[in-house]
């Protein structure tokens, strides 16, 4: 299995509201890489909905719910001046749903809707300003593999 580094990841959000993902080839994107440090994802497992009757008699049974909404998570380094400072505030602020978009160094992408959800900041002695940047994923997302 051929590994991909993470150096040269390219993370972008759309510069306008999303509805669907009919653009996420084009954008037109701010790219926000150089402020991240990285970036994760994390999927949820279907709420489990008991229906246990009183025929039950070795366990309880259980259906398959909704499930509760991916998130996608950075630390970033935080300017309120530059771009991507200004970009995921704006996002923030509107509460609107964006592309978010990852390029790998292969090519391949893996884009989603995502909210930007408002986030604060940490400034600390001896280190740059820092933050973490949480996205509520909006539906499925889609990968396209290169």
């Amino acid at each position: 299995m051929k590994k991909l580094l993470s150096a040269g990841t390219k993370v972008e959000l759309s510069t306008t509201a999303a509805v669907d993902l009919t653009d996420v080839a084009t954008g037109p994107y701010t790219d926000i890489s150089c402020a991240l440090t990285g970036i994760s994802t994390e999927t949820t497992e279907r709420e489990q909905l008991e229906t246990t009757s009183l025929c039950e008699t070795y366990a309880k049974t259980y259906v398959d719910g909704l499930k509760d909404q991916d998130t996608a998570s950075s630390d970033a380094f935080f300017s309120p001046k530059s771009a991507e400072g200004v970009a995921l505030t704006a996002a923030a602020t509107t509460g609107d749903t964006y592309i978010l978009r990852v390029t790998f160094t292969d090519g391949s992408t893996w884009a989603s809707l995502a909210r930007v959800q408002p986030f604060g900041f940490n400034a600390s002695v001896g280190d740059t300003v820092k933050t973490t940047i949480n996205f509520k994923l909006v539906g499925e997302p889609v990968t396209t593999v290169v």
